[in-house]
């Protein structure tokens, strides 16, 4: 049976286990499709290009293999339908470095962990 707070408005926002999301912001799971860390160092690598594309207002790039970019972004003006497309058709780097995004993948945030 769900759950009322009067005047039929609802508690839903006060569920755990799920991700609440206010204010535009939208939560992403970037993964680039290879490992980032060496990525990360100069103009134009791997790193620079995502966030290009991805225009966090906050974000954490795990320091392993993953590839993954964690990130907050303005969600009035987020697709992860057409951001994936946009990283995908970067396709690869060849300057300065060789890096492949033609997997990349983007997903829409079901949880947060702030450590």
């Amino acid at each position: 049976m769900a759950l009322d707070k009067g005047n039929g408005a609802g508690v839903g926002d006060f569920a755990t286990g799920t991700l609440i999301q206010k204010h535009n912001v939208k939560c992403i799971l970037v993964d680039t499709g290879a490992d980032l860390q060496t990525e990360d160092d100069a103009t134009r690598e791997a790193v620079e290009r995502a966030l290009g594309f991805i225009q966090p207002l906050a974000y954490f790039i795990p320091s392993n293999t993953s590839g993954e970019i964690h990130a907050i972004v303005d969600g009035s003006q987020f697709d992860a339908a057409a951001l994936q497309t946009q990283l995908q058709e970067i396709g690869s780097l060849t300057d300065p470095t060789t890096y492949d995004f033609s997997s990349a993948t983007v997903t829409e945030g079901t949880g947060i962990v702030i450590s």
